[in-house]
């Protein structure tokens, strides 16, 4: 009589509890359940790890349980949802604008690996993989982060040039706040806009969202472009410290500030009046739609429509954005 072979069982663990759903109808925590499988040694399932305020990618160490000779292929992938958040903690997110990822592969005769997503300071939902022989493994964690002191951001700020106000600009984008601190996640505006610049065009890489130095750096670099623009356009004219942060700060968010009268020889602010309730929408009050009214009154008129954003704008209603308004709310005038 022929034996049949006794078959190997292979046990996976199909982890499904590993995120539970929040029942707190306000907290920001994601409802996330994973399938995880293989024996791990660490991390556990939907573990947090957490970028700190350096900023500094966190170890996070991957080790399978196998008696499986290697080679071992390792696979790792990060995704994260941008979704749309205010800065206020309180606030549930919004739509998701778009999704970021990365991943890499690799063969290694080690059965763990401490994560290193290609130099990146990024975070996310990080999955990773592993094939041993016909066994393969799966475990899924999380990877948050950190917000800086704003002492550090402005000291940072101060390490580059030409930089003078942007400190004021990021005050005024998002407190200082990379992160939402009731998810960990990064700060994203609903006209795509992230992190502690609110960088929009050009629009932030996935590293230049969670890296808060790196977000620094992109905004910076466009302060500075707008501020040399500021100072082409005053040419030989004289102006004042006060002057340029003004034109230059007017110039990153939309529009110009001063404009230059023959007569008097001076730089004169526009003929803008702000909307006391907004902070960035005004009246050009050389339209005579607008002229001889009150901020209360041309408020009133067009509040109606500012829902309706660009498409609100017209003949009866003459509103329009601008960076000046901006800009005297940064300064408080």
């Amino acid at each position: 009589m022929t034996t049949q072979p006794t078959k190997r069982k292979v046990r996976v663990r199909h982890v499904k509890h590993a995120s539970a759903t929040n029942i707190n109808q306000k907290s920001l925590v994601k409802a996330v359940i994973q399938n995880d499988t293989g024996e791990w040694v660490r991390p556990a399932t939907g573990d947090k790890f957490y970028i700190d305020e350096s900023p500094k990618f966190p170890s996070v160490v991957f080790e399978i349980k196998t008696d499986v000779p290697p080679p071992y292929q390792w696979k790792w992938t990060i995704v994260w949802d941008a979704q749309v958040s205010s800065l206020r903690e309180s606030a549930k997110r919004g739509k998701k604008l778009r999704t970021f990822s990365q991943s890499g592969s690799f063969t290694s005769n080690e059965k763990s690996w401490e994560a290193n997503l290609n130099d990146m300071i990024v975070g996310g939902k990080l999955s990773v993989q592993v094939a041993a022989g016909a066994t393969e493994f799966r475990r899924t964690v999380f990877v948050l982060g950190k917000n800086p002191a704003k002492e550090n951001v402005v000291s940072f700020i101060a390490t580059m040039p030409n930089t003078l106000g942007f400190d004021k600009v990021v005050e005024q984008e998002s407190h200082f706040k990379n992160f939402i601190n009731a998810d960990n996640e990064p700060v994203v505006a609903g006209d795509r806009g992230y992190g502690l610049t609110q960088m929009t065009n050009p629009a932030p890489s996935y590293e230049q969202i969670w890296n808060w130095k790196e977000n620094i750096k992109v905004g910076v670099k466009l302060f500075q472009e707008k501020q040399s623009e500021a100072k082409d356009a005053f040419g030989h004219h004289p102006y004042t410290d006060d002057q340029l942060m003004r034109e230059t700060f007017t110039r990153w968010n939309g529009g110009t500030y001063y404009q230059w009268n023959s007569e008097t020889k001076q730089l004169e602010r526009k003929n803008v009046l702000c909307d006391p309730t907004q902070g960035n929408i005004g009246w050009n009050m050389d339209n005579p739609s607008n002229a001889g009214r009150t901020a209360d009154q041309l408020h009133e008129r067009d509040k109606g429509q500012y829902s309706q954003m660009k498409a609100g704008q017209s003949k009866e209603h003459p509103w329009t954005y601008t960076g000046m308004c901006y800009v005297d709310h940064i300064f408080g005038n």
